[in-house]
């Protein structure tokens, strides 16, 4: 009890949040943005490396098994960061050390139940994916000289990344405490761990056994890297004792916590469907060669549209700030401003990109992936368009309408796989780029409308109560 009262008064819960807003969400997508680029350029000399030292169904291979694991670790999460975000402002708020080791603790819980239902999941259905890839045509072994059915151990060994993978409440924590320094420190452990792997493959030819443990090293560094970089922040602010007086649990009696962790948790499904599927359904549709085109393109649109990817990182905690003190309005303010130039960002980079030379690319990868410019061109206009969507997507969190953004990402998920099945069979490999802009587009469109009317709306309510409140 002595050290539990202890641990309350010496806790530091002090949040620095220098300047305005703007400032601020502009300063911590800066900080983001170079740690994510270098950590692209990293990743982008990993793959010339991985493409010179693999033939393309090798490279393809290693790239499936990496996407399959990564998309099980996605669908299966709470996404229990948002819960840090949304319940822990207002432990914050009051200075509620308590509640906010039990919002901690409860996080915690999440991310293992997450873990291990991924992995029981990713494991009962690897026999399954071996067997169903083995009666396609681009898996027929008549491209290629590798056996579909010797995929399973490697499948089943790579599967025990996911029990690391859910790091919800680390990032939960940093985002929380405005520690942005810390997770782009972060961001650099995985690329640069992959890098010296494939490296030390590439010198020593060990094939693609090689390049797959290098793959499977620098994930599993960089996840581990950011739960002691958590535990460490936690301990600096004297939190730890607090935290370990109990295990971690999923009872918590706090209103509207769980319909937030079920909602976060579809909206976090469907939006592992956007991201991971593509390189999923790749093999399947084009064959496996085309995967490493596929995830190079990828690659080369995320390189040159990380502001894109990182600014709803950032503007989530300082709307639920915004929201809490009750000003919905201004929040419609930077939704605009943001959007704007991310728009108009993402479109000159598709510029770019379109007036590169393939001989860029063959003097990288060499021959056999000239279709990487085309689909990056389509790839970084998609993610242009979805640019919009990034300080839009928050908003539904920060004003507790997380069912809405469930609603907007179904409608553009579906109307992605539709246009990717069609349009793949109507354009060959550019189909997906085609098919990424259809889905984001739709997305966009429904989440202006219905971010713009729940802004009003909330901005209304608030007028009301003001009014109310100043009646005699």
């Amino acid at each position: 009890m002595i050290i539990a009262q202890h641990s309350q008064h010496s806790a530091n819960l002090a949040i620095e949040t220098p300047g305005k807003v703007g400032r601020r969400i502009l300063s911590n997508a800066r900080l983001m943005f170079v740690a994510k680029t270098l950590s692209a350029v990293v990743g982008f000399a990993t793959l010339i490396v991985a493409a010179k030292g693999l033939s393309k169904t090798d490279f393809g291979i290693v790239l499936f098994l990496h996407g399959y694991v990564v998309l099980f670790s996605k669908i299966a999460t709470f996404e229990s960061w948002r819960s840090m975000i949304r319940f822990g402002n207002d432990d914050l708020h009051n200075k509620d050390i308590t509640g906010l080791a039990k919002l901690i603790r409860f996080c915690l819980a999440l991310d293992y139940i997450a873990a291990m239902v991924a992995f029981l999941v990713a494991i009962g259905f690897a026999a399954f994916v071996v067997n169903f890839l083995g009666h396609l045509p681009a898996f027929d072994g008549t491209t290629h000289n590798f056996d579909v059915n010797h995929l399973s151990p490697y499948l089943y060994g790579y599967c025990a990344l996911i029990l690391v993978s859910q790091q919800g409440t680390s990032i939960g924590i940093f985002r929380l405490f405005n520690r942005f320094d810390m997770l782009a420190a972060r961001a650099l452990v995985m690329p640069v761990v992959r890098l010296g792997g494939v490296l030390i493959a590439f010198w020593l030819n060990s094939g693609f056994e090689g390049y797959l443990i290098a793959w499977f090293a620098g994930s599993l560094l960089g996840k581990l890297a950011l739960p002691v970089l958590a535990f460490i922040e936690l301990q600096r602010r004297h939190l730890t004792l607090a935290l370990l007086e109990k295990s971690p649990g999923i009872r918590l009696k706090r209103q509207g916590v769980w319909p937030f962790v079920w909602k976060s948790n579809i909206d976090a499904t469907l939006a592992a469907g956007m991201s991971q599927l593509p390189l999923i359904l790749m093999g399947p549709l084009l064959g496996t060669e085309y995967v490493a085109i596929y995830k190079i393109a990828e690659e080369v649109a995320n390189l040159l549209s990380r502001t894109i990817l990182l600014i709803d990182q950032v503007v989530y905690p300082e709307f639920a700030r915004m929201v809490s003190r009750g000003e919905p309005g201004n929040i419609w303010k930077i939704v605009v401003k943001s959007a704007a130039v991310l728009l108009t960002g993402g479109i000159v980079l598709s510029v770019t990109v379109a007036l590169a030379r393939p001989a860029i690319v063959d003097a990288s990868y060499g021959a056999g992936y000239q279709d990487i410019v085309q689909l990056s061109i389509l790839l970084v206009l998609a993610a242009a368009i979805t640019g919009v969507n990034a300080p839009i997507f928050p908003v539904f969190y920060a004003t507790h309408r997380p069912e809405t953004a469930i609603w907007v990402r179904s409608i553009g998920l579906v109307t992605y796989l539709f246009s990717l099945v069609i349009f793949s069979q109507w354009f060959g490999f550019s189909g997906p780029g085609w098919a990424a802009i259809t889905g984001n587009l739709v997305s966009v469109l429904l989440a202006v409308i219905l971010v713009r009317a729940i802004l009003l709306k909330q901005q209304q309510s608030n007028s009301c109560l003001k009014a109310d409140l100043s009646t005699p």
